[in-house]
């Protein structure tokens, strides 16, 4: 279940939105072509209680103490993105970047925590709970809940992924009080109530019966199965776990990861560091320290399988293939993103795409990216062609690896993909809502906090012997599993 947002329509007049780079999740895109973690979809990143435990923790209207104060430690460095890291008064850490050049602001909250650790019985129940989230809290009903966002013309979502959930708000700045009373109230205080439950589970229905018949849930299942043998990342929702999922289960979800011990905060906007660190003990102050969530098993991916193929009357197939890959903190992390690019990152700068696609016109498009979990990573690809043509698409694409594997990378393609990568990265801060994405991926990936003025540098460091170092590490064709669901001409599938 993904995250219900209600748009600003001045903040994006203002400010475009584009999904910033971070820890790719579950069937994540796959031409990702920056060093640095994806922002935490919170799919990737990482005892029964009591039902009463909600009216404990309900918090006061939004107010602070007027005496207290803010601790602000300064960004080392001047220049680029200065991120500061303050301590509100209520002793809860966020990372602050002040900018009043546009009248918004974004804040992105992260927990430790995802539908990974939920019960096989209610598999679903934690997209559930944070859907139900918005769907009513305090003496706002469901209507009258959406009914005040729209007034105050804010951005207010949760979603939830594998390994996390997050909150993200976004609001003009005449409005940011009311907007961060409403992050708390459905954050504290969530009602829960029946109808907007029975209407999401029914919505689940919906798409459990038609998923059978959708190429991406057909792919994505069968290269989990294939590499996550046993684990709970190869687990899906069914109609049985949507049917145990009651207002008890997520009263029980929303009470296990919502707590102080895994929270992650960036605010990115119109908003000093006191008016911030206010902000944040108003919406967050009321949480119990908690316990961190227990952790999943790390997966022992499955051996490769060549080809496997699932049939879906179609007239076109979608290829999927993934090797194992590299964590966001391996040292080989940002020589990835340049070996990526070269490989099938850089859209059409890359090999992949020239030899497939522009070369021979087989596919529509095709690419390769890093797609990291808590407990697993991998380098993913996909592409989508004809039937008549998957074969010869496959046979290119390996064959293409197998030359990049063993010859490596040419020093002009080296010089090429890290002017790209240093030079674009600017329009990943061209918003307060890009900026919010970039900083919050670092920050929820443990990177030092000037890491967004040191990124550029790291990659200006990367030679030729490291990137083909990384090719040899993680490029060998013979790793990688492939699956195509359609109706393939001439394969004969190994599984």
């Amino acid at each position: 279940m993904g995250a219900r947002s209600h748009t600003l329509s001045l903040a994006e007049r203002v400010a475009a939105r584009r999904r910033g780079e971070g820890r790719a999740t579950g069937p994540a895109p796959v031409c990702l072509n920056a060093p640095h973690p994806l922002t935490p979809s919170p799919q990737g990143r990482r005892g029964t209680l009591a039902l009463a435990l909600l009216a404990l923790v309900a918090a006061a209207p939004f107010s602070t103490p007027a005496l207290a104060q803010t601790q602000v430690e300064a960004p080392a460095r001047r220049e680029g993105v200065q991120v500061a890291r303050i301590v509100s008064p209520g002793g809860i850490e966020a990372w602050l970047v002040s900018d009043s050049t546009v009248p918004m602001i974004v804040l992105r909250a992260y927990w430790d925590g995802g539908s990974a650790i939920e019960p096989d019985a209610q598999s679903g129940v934690t997209g559930v709970m944070t859907d139900m989230l918005t769907e009513g809290a305090g003496d706002l009903d469901a209507n009258a809940f959406k009914e005040r966002l729209e007034e105050l013309n804010m951005g207010l979502g949760f979603s939830a992924g594998w390994d996390g959930v997050g909150l993200n708000v976004t609001t003009l700045s005449e409005n940011r009080d009311a907007a961060f009373e409403m992050a708390r109230l459905a954050l504290m205080q969530p009602r829960f109530d029946a109808a907007p439950l029975e209407r999401i589970k029914r919505q689940m229905l919906v798409g459990i019966r038609t998923r059978d018949t959708n190429p991406n849930y057909i792919g994505n299942l069968a290269l989990d199965q294939a590499l996550y043998p046993g684990h709970v990342y190869a687990r899906r929702t069914s109609r049985e776990s949507v049917a145990a999922i009651n207002r008890a289960a997520l009263i029980e979800r929303r009470a296990a990861l919502f707590n102080r011990s895994t929270l992650q905060i960036t605010i990115v906007g119109d908003i000093d560091a006191e008016t911030a660190g206010r902000s944040v003990d108003a919406i967050f102050g009321a949480l119990p320290q908690g316990a961190r969530p227990p952790e999943p098993a790390d997966v022992t991916l499955g051996a490769p399988t060549p080809l496997i193929v699932r049939e879906l009357p179609q007239p076109q197939s979608l290829v999927l293939f993934a090797g194992p890959g590299i964590q966001d903190e391996d040292p080989d992390w940002i020589p990835l993103a340049v070996a990526n690019y070269i490989l099938g990152g850089g859209g059409f700068s890359s090999r992949l795409m020239d030899q497939v696609r522009e070369q021979r016109g087989l596919v529509y498009g095709i690419g390769t990216g890093p797609a990291v979990r808590d407990h697993s990573a991998l380098i993913r690809g996909s592409a989508q062609t004809e039937n008549g043509d998957v074969r010869e698409a496959i046979e290119v694409t390996r064959a293409e690896m197998a030359r990049l594997y063993s010859d490596g990378a040419t020093q002009a393609e080296v010089n090429d993909a890290i002017t790209y990568l240093t030079g674009s990265f600017a329009l990943d801060l061209d918003s307060n809502s890009k900026i919010a994405s970039v900083v919050h991926g670092y920050q929820t990936a443990n990177r030092p906090i000037d890491y967004i003025n040191r990124r550029n540098d790291l990659i200006r460091t990367v030679t030729r012997d490291d990137v083909n170092r990384v090719i040899r590490r993680l490029f060998n064709p013979d790793a990688f599993t492939f699956v195509v669901v359609g109706q393939p001409e001439g394969l004969q599938p190994t599984q």
